[in-house]
């Protein structure tokens, strides 16, 4: 079972929290970015920092990493906690050097407050959880390192995709990674024309054939939206801020 607890699914400049996730697989709880929000999104979803076991950044904008900082800082000096993080190879030096003038002070390294991983292609949480990461470098933002991820059950034989803040989607060919077994696509949408992020219009017309659309939740949108409006205009579904979605065979 895979069980996506969205923080949040606003943008960088939203009145509400950005658009970070909790995806509940098993006994581990993977943060899934760690915006400027997070301090007030965490405990508003009923979470408490303890209970993250482990964290991905899928890229280096604040409203996606302008909340590690303190994440950290709470846990080590609040909790005397240390959870996992998990870095992609690539942006180890990016990450480190995003975190290092904040944290790294007084003889103190990353690997104080985390457990730190380098990760290739995919790492594993717990028995049969795993997940891939899904490069989308230059997609997003030119000379920008991101990524989407894939999270699979092997114990039910499912998986969801999460393409993270995507521009050129049709680049990114998300859909390359589904298979029978994909349960949901977790897609970038957005309700204007722009270069960074999928515009709805375009997201529908690219999918459509591929996946079934009730099957896309569309996040990271303004919050100015009507979102019964657009689920029924569009035949896709709109993630909502703490309405976790569960996934099983």
């Amino acid at each position: 079972m895979i069980t996506v607890n969205p923080l949040g699914t606003g943008g960088a400049f939203t009145k509400y929290y950005h658009n970070n996730y909790i995806m509940e697989l098993g006994d581990r709880r993977l943060l899934v970015d760690a915006g400027t929000t997070l301090r007030s999104s965490l405990p508003a979803a009923g979470y408490n920092y303890p209970d993250i076991t482990d964290i991905v950044i899928t890229h280096l904008h604040a409203d996606h990493v302008g909340g590690l900082e303190e994440f950290a800082q709470r846990c080590m000096y609040l909790h005397q906690y240390k959870p996992h993080l998990w870095i992609r190879e690539e942006l180890s030096k990016g990450l480190n050097n995003t975190l290092s003038s904040g944290l790294c002070t007084d003889g103190l390294s990353l690997s104080d407050y985390f457990h730190v991983h380098y990760v290739k292609d995919r790492f594993h949480l717990g028995s049969h959880y795993e997940v891939a990461l899904l490069p989308t470098d230059n997609l997003h933002a030119k000379n920008m390192l991101s990524m989407g991820l894939k999270l699979y059950d092997k114990q039910e034989n499912i998986n969801i995709i999460y393409t993270s803040d995507i521009g050129k989607h049709e680049e990114a060919a998300f859909d390359t990674h589904m298979d029978e077994n994909t349960k949901a696509l977790f897609h970038d949408i957005s309700f204007i024309k722009t270069p960074v992020h999928s515009y709805i219009e375009d997201v529908i017309a690219y999918y459509t054939g591929k996946i079934e659309l009730q099957a896309i939740y569309g996040m990271h949108y303004a919050d100015d939206i009507d979102i019964t409006k657009t689920e029924d205009k569009y035949g896709i579904q709109i993630v909502r801020t703490n309405q976790p979605i569960v996934f099983k065979k």
